[in-house]
C-alpha cells in the first residue's frame, strides 16, 4: 500500500484502533477522548474490540452513542487463552482487510500483540502501538513477565512506532530489549479542561451528598481496586493518619477484584467511618470538588490520567514516584512524591499539606496551571493529528516530539517546601 494513502484527492485517513476491551479505566478513556476531536475533515476512525463480560463496565454503548463506529471481537479476551486468542487474530484479519485502514493503531498489552500480528497478515503498512504504560512492573509474577516481554520483542519488530506516555516508560522498554529508540515517541494523556470545569460543583454541596462534614479533612482517591494500585498501603496509612487527625476521611471511587480485601482490611483498622468506598462512578469531577487532597498509591502507572482531573480542580497532590507519574507531579511544585508501598511516607507527605494549608493550595494552583499549559486536550490531539500525517508520508525524524537523551534524563530540583524547614 502507498504511504501516502489518504494524503491525495481530499480522501479521509482511515484509522482502524485496536484494543482488547472498551471499559472503563484510564486507557479506553483516553482513547475514546482523542478520537471524539480527531478533525473528522481529515480522519477517519473505528474500533475493533472484544467484550468486556461485565455490560455495566463496557462502555461500547457509550463509544457508539458519539457516533464512533465499534467493530466487535468476540475471541478478543484480556487473558491468555489459545484457542480463542486464535480465534482473536482470525477476527482481526477478516475487519483488517474489510476495513482497508491506512493506519492501524493497537493499544494495550494483548490487543498490541494480536492487532500488530494481524495487520502484518492483513497487509496494513503502517503500525502503530500504544501501551498505555508498561506491563514490566507490579502486574504480574516474573515468568508471565518475561513472557508478555517476549511477546513485546517480537511484535517491535512488526512496529513502524511506539506511542508512550513518558520518557521513563520510553526507557523501561528500552532496557527490557524492546524496539529501537527511533521506533519511540511520547504522547502523553490529556484531559478537557474546560469540560472538566464546567462539572465542577461547590465544594460543600457535593460533601453533603456524601455525607461528609464540612469540616472534615477530605482526601480523594480515583481507580481500579486491583493490586497494581497499592490500596492496601494507602489504608494503612489512613489507619496511622486517624491517630493525628481527627476529621481526616478517605473516599475511594472505582471498584475491582481487590474490593472485599480492602473493605475487610478497613474493618479490622476500625476506619469503617473513615473510609467511604464509592463503587464505579460516572461523576468523578463532581467526586474531586469535595476534596481537599488528592492521593495516588499506585505500585506502578503509566501516566495517571486522573491525576489530570484532579489538578483541573486545583487539588494539591500525593503520589507515588513510579512510572510516569515524575512527568505529571513536579515534587514540591504541584504536589509531593513519595516511594511507593511505603505507608509511613504517605502519612509525613498528607500531615504536611494538611498542616500547610496555603502552601497546599499554591500546590493545588500551580497544578492548574500545569494541566492548562501542557496536558490540555486540544494540545494532544494536534500532536497526534500530525503524528498520523507524517508516520504517512514517512516523516521519521519529526515524529520525535521529544528528543530523549537518557544520560541527561533527570527529575527537575524540586523547590523548598514549608514542612522541610
Amino acid at each position: 500500500m502507498n504511504r501516502k494513502a489518504g494524503m491525495s484527492g481530499g480522501r479521509k485517513i482511515r484509522i482502524l484502533h485496536i484494543i482488547t476491551r472498551l471499559e472503563h479505566g484510564g486507557p479506553p478513556i483516553a482513547l475514546l477522548n482523542l478520537i471524539e476531536r480527531l478533525d473528522k475533515g481529515k480522519f477517519q476512525c473505528a474500533i475493533a474490540t472484544g467484550f468486556t463480560g461485565e455490560p455495566e463496565k463496557d462502555m461500547i454503548p457509550h463509544a457508539r452513542r458519539k457516533n464512533i463506529e465499534v467493530l466487535t471481537i468476540p475471541h478478543l479476551v484480556r487473558d491468555i487463552s489459545p484457542a480463542s486468542d486464535l480465534m482473536a487474530l482470525y477476527e482481526l484479519i477478516a475487519v483488517l482487510r474489510r476495513q482497508k485502514a491506512d493506519i492501524v493503531h493497537c493499544h494495550t498489552s494483548k490487543a498490541g500483540f494480536i492487532g500488530r500480528l494481524a495487520a502484518k497478515i492483513a497487509g496494513r503498512s503502517v503500525i502503530l502501538y500504544s501501551p498505555h504504560g508498561t506491563i514490566l512492573k507490579g502486574y504480574f509474577a516474573p515468568l508471565k513477565t518475561r513472557f508478555f516481554t517476549a511477546l513485546d520483542r517480537l511484535a517491535a519488530l512488526l512496529t513502524d512506532r511506539i506511542l508512550c506516555l513518558s520518557q521513563v516508560e520510553i526507557m523501561e522498554y528500552l532496557e527490557a530489549g524492546i524496539g529501537s529508540l527511533h521506533q519511540y515517541c511520547v504522547l502523553h494523556n490529556g484531559i478537557d479542561v474546560a469540560q472538566m470545569e464546567e462539572r465542577r460543583l461547590d465544594n460543600l454541596r457535593m460533601r453533603e451528598r456524601l455525607g461528609l462534614g464540612r469540616e472534615d479533612f477530605i482526601c480523594v482517591t480515583v481507580g481500579r481496586l486491583v493490586p497494581v494500585k497499592g490500596y492496601p498501603f494507602l489504608i494503612d496509612a489512613m489507619g496511622k493518619l486517624a491517630q493525628t487527625i481527627p476529621n481526616v476521611k478517605l473516599v475511594i471511587a472505582g471498584d475491582g477484584s481487590e474490593r472485599e480485601k480492602l473493605k475487610k482490611q478497613v474493618l479490622e483498622l476500625a476506619l469503617d467511618d473513615r473510609v467511604l468506598f464509592l463503587g464505579l462512578r460516572e461523576d468523578i469531577p463532581e467526586i474531586l470538588s469535595c476534596g481537599d487532597l488528592f492521593l495516588l498509591s499506585s505500585v506502578n502507572e503509566g501516566f495517571g490520567l486522573v491525576l489530570l482531573e484532579a489538578m483541573a480542580f486545583k487539588l494539591p497532590i500525593v503520589a507515588t514516584r513510579v512510572g510516569g507519574v515524575p512527568e505529571v507531579v513536579k515534587d514540591g511544585e504541584t504536589g509531593l512524591l513519595i516511594p511507593s508501598q511505603d505507608p509511613q511516607s504517605f502519612v509525613n507527605a498528607v500531615l504536611k499539606i494538611y498542616r500547610n494549608r496555603d502552601w497546599g493550595r499554591d500546590l493545588g494552583l500551580a497544578g492548574y496551571e500545569r494541566v492548562k499549559r501542557k496536558f490540555d486536550l486540544e494540545v494532544i490531539v494536534q500532536k497526534l493529528e500530525n503524528l498520523y500525517v507524517e508516520v504517512l508520508q514517512g516523516d521519521s525524524q519529526s515524529l520525535i516530539t521529544k528528543v530523549i537523551d537518557i544520560s541527561k534524563h533527570r527529575h527537575p530540583g524540586a523547590r523548598r517546601d514549608p514542612g522541610s524547614a
